[in-house]
């Protein structure tokens, strides 16, 4: 099973985008609140300004009275409230800003100033209405200056008089302008740090992001695209016949497997041409070694009949003549009586010798109907093998062959695959010398009945492999023999539907011939266990 499957990867690259999603959303969202806070912290400081301001400039048109009328008194009054209102609208936006957290600082020095102004403010009114008692706007003014005065950002020294106040409120108000412009310097620095850690932050998320997207682009090339082009390439190569081609694809999933399937096709595809080339080959070879054996039959035929008759008569001739000649050459003196009776006999045997030739090729030329039966083949071999021990010019050579287990039987004619076993055992017997082994053995493998005959004779070399079935083509070391044994052999196999081959690992190495013989013909049952059994011996 592949590791890494498609599946899964598939998830790693959703995850991945799932990620560079998550750095741009955060570096935005970053981006996005760093300016938010400036924004917010800018916005609310600007009113504090305005406020200040109008403040400051209000405490500036505060005059100290010189003619002490009741106008220049009621002209500073209504001056004194202008500037505690400026005063309560400042105080309202400095407490709300300090509340929230807008600003660069506690406000605490800007609070203190605000509570002196203010105590400042209220003992001038209460000067100019000797009547009423105006109190200060911001309860616990004077408990701050009198118990906290460390946290006062000036000396607070008691004062009467509304010169002196009106000269420390200008004192103060010119404190508190610088004061406010520092918070407002404060902030705008503290947004340009944030401007910068968000730039930094944005640039370092997109970078990241543009470097995940080009490792996911890889990783599609690297998954699918550079897979699915081997693929692709695979597939025409084999289109034009490159059946040894494979494809080298190391992925870990469901691609490798594919490759790994398409080289098992490619790698039997291989196998099955190569298979049929060499069925293509053998059949080309039969094709050819049929035609010509059925023009060696024909002419075979016709030079039989035409020579039988003159054999005949030169036999016949032969015959007579000794016969007629025999009183006077026994009564003949000399070594000329026993050269002609020699020569009368070597004229009878080349005579028959040569009709016997002429029978061979007859029964080469014949393609008569084979009668086919149930037969048992291992029966037929043991007969062939104890007819051939009892020659007396095989008798130093050894058969080797054991009856198998099971009994092994074949749909053939018997007589003729009798004649296909004896020329195999005598063609081996004769490639041996003297203790040579023949090893016959007899096996059923995928419905077919398999003999195999091995020797250690003189063997062969691959050209006369190439031509041992062809008519008239012997290699005997003896230098007898018409060559027609293993081309009708053959005729034979093939007439029964099976195959001989032969193979010799070279010369003076033996030589190994095995047929094939079907078991059954294409109109028996499958199973024939009631089929009569011709020779059939006891299992």
């Amino acid at each position: 099973m592949p590791k890494w499957t498609i599946r899964v990867k598939l998830i790693a690259a959703f995850s991945l985008v799932v990620g560079m999603i998550l750095i741009l959303m955060g570096g935005s969202i970053f981006g996005l609140h760093s300016f938010h806070t400036s924004y917010l912290t800018l916005v609310d400081q600007l009113p504090e300004l305005g406020a200040s301001s109008v403040l400051v400039e209000s405490v500036f048109k505060l005059e100290v009275p010189t003619k002490h009328t009741e106008a220049e008194r009621l002209s500073l009054d209504r001056k004194v409230v202008e500037v505690q209102q400026a005063l309560s609208t400042y105080h309202s936006i400095l407490r709300k800003n300090t509340n929230s957290g807008n600003r660069a600082t506690n406000g605490i020095d800007e609070l203190a100033l605000a509570f002196v102004m203010d105590d400042d403010l209220a003992a001038i009114r209460a000067e100019l209405n000797p009547g009423e008692k105006p109190s200060p706007m911001f309860p616990g003014t004077t408990y701050y200056l009198t118990e906290h005065p460390e946290k006062m950002p000036l000396k607070v020294e008691p004062v009467s008089g509304i010169r002196d106040r009106i000269e420390r409120l200008n004192h103060t108000a010119i404190l508190l302008q610088p004061k406010l412009y520092w918070a407002f310097y404060t902030v705008l620095q503290m947004s340009q740090k944030q401007y910068h850690a968000s730039r930094v932050i944005v640039w370092t998320s997109a970078l990241t992001v543009l470097v995940m997207l080009c490792g996911l682009a890889a990783l599609f090339h690297r998954w699918v695209l550079y897979p699915v082009r081997l693929l692709q390439r695979g597939v025409r190569r084999v289109a034009r016949g490159a059946f040894d081609y494979k494809i080298d694809l190391h992925t870990g999933d469901e691609m490798q497997a594919l490759a790994e399937a398409f080289n098992d096709m490619t790698a039997r595809l291989s196998v099955t041409y190569a298979d049929l080339e060499r069925q293509v080959q053998e059949r080309s070879k039969q094709l050819v070694r049929s035609e010509r054996l059925a023009g060696v039959g024909f002419l075979a035929a016709g030079v039989a009949h035409e020579i039988n008759n003159p054999l005949a008569s030169i036999a016949f001739c032969s015959e007579a003549l000794e016969s007629r000649l025999g009183p006077l050459l026994d009564g003949a003196e000399g070594g000329d009586s026993k050269v002609a009776r020699n020569y009368l006999r070597m004229i009878q045997e080349e005579a028959f010798r040569c009709k016997s030739i002429t029978e061979k090729l007859l029964d080469f030329s014949r393609c008569a109907e084979i009668q086919r039966e149930r037969t048992d083949i291992a029966d037929l071999i043991q007969g062939v093998v104890e007819m051939v021990q009892h020659m007396g010019k095989y008798r130093g050579k050894q058969i080797l062959f054991q009856h198998p287990r099971d009994v092994v039987t074949a749909h053939v004619d018997g007589q003729e695959i009798k004649q296909v076993v004896l020329n195999l055992v005598v063609n081996a017997l004769d490639s041996m010398d003297s203790g040579g082994t023949l090893r016959i053995e007899l096996r059923e493998v995928e419905g077919m009945a398999e003999m195999s005959f091995t020797d250690d004779g003189c063997g062969m070399p691959p050209e006369v492999l190439e031509n041992i079935f062809e008519p008239f083509f012997t290699k005997r070391r003896t230098g007898k023999g018409t060559g027609l044994g293993l081309s009708i052999t053959h005729r034979i196999i093939s007439q029964h539907l099976g195959e001989i081959t032969a193979t010799s690992p070279g010369e003076d190495l033996g030589s190994t011939f095995v047929v094939r013989l079907p078991v059954r013909s294409a109109g028996d049952p499958a199973n024939d266990d009631s089929v009569v059994t011709k020779n059939h011996r006891a299992a």
